[in-house]
């Protein structure tokens, strides 16, 4: 071999040995790019998994799947607002607000840090500064109507009825159709008495959500206190029928004054004594059970549970005028007397009507020889 072709020959072999390098270090670097690609794919399974337990409140859980998806992709800012939202729920509002102030500065979540943050402030109790985020919320994703709702609560939560329903009439050809927007609206008529919409509103809800018991039973009052008694005794009677096992206290007195309503005094008293078998105390059925034996005439029966109430709240104005008005239709006057005149001692109650007219019939009412405790 000549001295020319050994030198060739060599260069030719640092060229082949070059060559076989760079070929194995761009499969090695594009099995690298392969496994990264399918970390992050992975890491996105994880998420939506961490997702889905949080939703369904199983914390330790989202926390599991959350860490996983860490340590298949630790660079994913999304992964740090999902870990701020699990922090707000264990509430640990401080570490989901560093976490939010990071994921904020590397990348731009759309609404979501926005409205996170405006949680935050909101359980702080700082309401301007709520607000301002979730305005900021709404702006940066303006097809998100949960940002829409957060803004109309946050108003409702500050007795601004007038200004939330103005706010969500903004919306309304954009997400009306939506069952939220209906749950809104419901909302801010029921706090504006407006009992007739939110009944409509509760409706449009219902229709989209059946099976949902607790839209079901406020449609039911809803219809209820807008004199739609009829359909909503219909309503009461297949929910408690349907979900027996719910203690829906509310649910049962309101079916209760329904019935009273239409007459049906009996059922009306098997309803409220479902209610006091497991809450003896609770003042409202009392009242209700003893307007219902008034209405059968058992004036006595109705004076000794208005008694019973009445030890309960001894001061409280609404007891005492049930307690005074049945003491007097059972021809107890001393009693009543007495009643009324502790109505009127109740500061801000000093010409309370239902006293005042007690007094003045017991005027002319004969007081009984006895006067009972």
């Amino acid at each position: 071999m000549t001295r020319f072709h050994a030198t060739t020959m060599g260069v030719l072999l640092v060229i082949l040995a070059a060559f076989t390098t760079g070929c194995e270090n761009m499969q090695g670097r594009a099995r690298a790019e392969s496994q990264a690609r399918w970390n992050r794919a992975r890491a996105e399974v994880k998420l939506k998994l961490a997702s889905d337990q949080l939703a369904a409140g199983n914390i330790a859980d989202a926390d599991a799947e959350l860490a996983a998806a860490y340590r298949l992709n630790p660079d994913s800012s999304a992964l740090n607002v999902m870990q701020a939202r699990i922090q707000l729920a264990k509430g640990d509002l401080a570490s989901a607000e560093r976490l939010l102030a990071g994921a904020s500065a590397e990348e731009d979540a759309g609404g979501e840090i926005a409205y996170l943050l405006g949680v935050i402030q909101e359980q702080r109790l700082r309401w301007p500064e709520a607000l301002e985020c979730y305005v900021r919320a709404a702006d940066a994703d303006p097809q998100e109507i949960a940002y829409v709702v957060a803004i109309v609560q946050l108003m409702l939560q500050q007795g601004r009825a007038n200004d939330a329903l103005a706010l969500l009439e903004s919306y309304e050809p954009q997400f009306g159709w939506t069952s939220a927007y209906q749950a809104a609206l419901a909302e801010c008529c029921e706090q504006l008495g407006n009992w007739t919409r939110a009944a409509r509103a509760w409706r449009g809800v219902a229709d989209t959500v059946a099976a949902d018991a607790d839209i079901r039973e406020r449609l039911a009052l809803a219809m209820f206190r807008a004199g739609q008694r009829t359909e909503a005794l219909d309503y009461f009677n297949r929910l408690l029928e349907e979900h027996p096992e719910l203690p829906r206290i509310p649910l049962r007195l309101a079916a209760a004054k329904c019935l009273l309503e239409e007459g049906a005094v009996f059922e009306a008293c098997e309803r409220i004594n479902e209610v006091l078998r497991t809450a003896p105390r609770r003042l409202e059925a009392l009242h209700l059970l003893a307007c219902a034996y008034a209405q059968q005439d058992q004036f006595e029966r109705a004076a000794q549970t208005a008694e019973r109430a009445l030890r309960l709240a001894p001061n409280d104005v609404p007891t005492l005028e049930i307690a005074a008005t049945m003491a007097f239709r059972a021809g107890r006057h001393e009693r009543a007397a007495v009643l009324a005149k502790r109505i009127n001692s109740v500061p801000g109650d000093a010409n309370n009507p239902v006293a005042q007219l007690l007094l003045s019939r017991l005027v002319r009412a004969p007081v009984e020889p006895t006067s009972r405790p």
